[in-house]
């Protein structure tokens, strides 16, 4: 998976998964402010992602996850986290 189809697909769950109703998301877009996601819905766009993505995250990296707060934020996320050989693939690090 390339960057932009990485990206692609981050904006689209996002969008889709918006409390406000299936929406186009942006990157500067904040999950609370501007797509209405609230602790649950944040809950469920996480694990999607982790299914979506394959992440599978130890339970020290969830205490130390970094506040995420846009749509880009999440989009860094999961290049960062990704199985190294999709990684590599996307030519993303």
């Amino acid at each position: 998976m390339d960057s932009t189809t990485l990206r692609e697909t981050v904006r689209t769950i996002v969008g889709e998964m918006s409390p406000l109703g299936n929406r186009a998301a942006h990157p500067a877009d904040r999950l609370v402010e501007d797509l209405g996601y609230d602790s649950l819905a944040v809950i469920e766009l996480s694990i999607r992602i982790e299914q979506d993505f394959a992440l599978r995250l130890t339970p020290t990296e969830s205490a130390t996850t970094p506040d995420v707060k846009t749509v880009a934020d999440i989009e860094t996320f999961v290049a960062e986290r990704m199985p190294a050989e999709a990684v590599e693939e996307a030519g993303l690090r």
